[in-house]
């Protein structure tokens, strides 16, 4: 069982790095266009002394940005090379011309790049950073994925999420907060997958980091399903959790629903008097087709607004 512990997620990145490869193989003969390129957006590169790692970090402003002196929430975006985008698209959506949601500042944790290197560089990182203890299983699991894709020597790393907290914390803020006009009382963190994983990790250790949290399709399966160990960790020494939570998942993806549902059912019971707890389960849904449905629902609950 141990050699089917595997992340959607991470597959579908060694797929498209290598579509990516071949295509830019060809690119020379085929006639250059400019690009489409996302309005108000912009990368900045960010080292890490913790981590030991150069992060690319992409950037979303507000429409109304250069237009006022304000201050803005910011959504904290893991894996943002499949996220991003699509955050951006309904931010954008929900924010103009109906305010369902006030305007907020994208901020992508990315790994750079260049051309088919961005998912392998953003496959290999988000392993490591997103994964909270070691685990061979895993790591043996992802090298041998690669190896079959003709790639081969790539050293695969888990149990990084520790160091990559504490890089958002001590390092990412610091910078975001003093080159953009950041509302520092609305902290949004946003993961997927491996990314949920880490969003209830974070929730568990260091809950006051964020104000809100979008957990969507958590792979609590990783390690033995380590994280409700955490969760019973922090009932024991905590009376409350301050944080709103919006967690989902999608019908297909069977032992994720139920690992999400066993995971509500704890937090319920705790009674903490602070937690805002939404739970959706996307019917007819598996863990990547979900994804686009859970981002819009989850900045809807989140915000507290039903839309209308």
């Amino acid at each position: 069982m141990k050699n089917k512990i595997y992340n959607y997620g991470f597959i579908i990145a060694i797929f498209f790095m290598f579509h990516n490869m071949v295509f830019a193989q060809i690119e020379t003969s085929i006639e250059e266009f400019p690009k489409v390129t996302l309005e108000r957006t912009e990368v900045r590169k960010l080292h890490s002394d913790i981590v030991g790692q150069d992060y690319e970090i992409l950037i979303s402003l507000p429409k109304s940005y250069s237009l006022q002196d304000t201050s803005y929430p910011v959504i904290f975006v893991l894996d943002p090379y499949r996220a991003f985008s699509m955050i951006k698209g309904c931010v954008d959506v929900f924010t103009s011309p109906y305010t369902i949601i006030p305007e907020v500042i994208l901020v992508g944790i990315g790994y750079g790049g260049d051309e088919s290197k961005t998912f392998l560089n953003w496959a290999v990182g988000r392993t490591r950073d997103l994964t909270p203890v070691k685990n061979s299983a895993t790591e043996e699991y992802y090298e041998n994925a690669i190896a079959k894709t003709g790639v081969e020597g790539i050293d695969i790393q888990t149990g990084g999420a520790p160091l990559f907290l504490d890089f958002i914390r001590n390092e990412l803020f610091p910078y975001i907060e003093s080159n953009y006009r950041i509302d520092t009382n609305i902290r949004i963190l946003s993961g997927y997958s491996f990314g949920g994983l880490f969003g209830l990790y974070t929730l568990f250790h260091d809950p006051d980091m964020f104000n809100k949290y979008f957990i969507g399709s958590p792979s609590i399966v990783y390690k033995d399903g380590i994280t409700f160990e955490y969760e019973i960790n922090y009932a024991n020494t905590n009376s409350d959790l301050k944080a709103d939570v919006f967690m989902s998942a999608g019908e297909l993806e069977v032992r994720t629903t139920e690992n999400m549902k066993k995971m509500a059912e704890l937090l319920l019971s705790r009674n903490y008097k602070n937690l805002n707890l939404k739970i959706v389960i996307f019917e007819n849904e598996n863990h990547v087709t979900c994804y686009p449905a859970a981002i819009s629902r989850g900045l809807v609950e989140l915000f507290n607004n039903n839309g209308e």
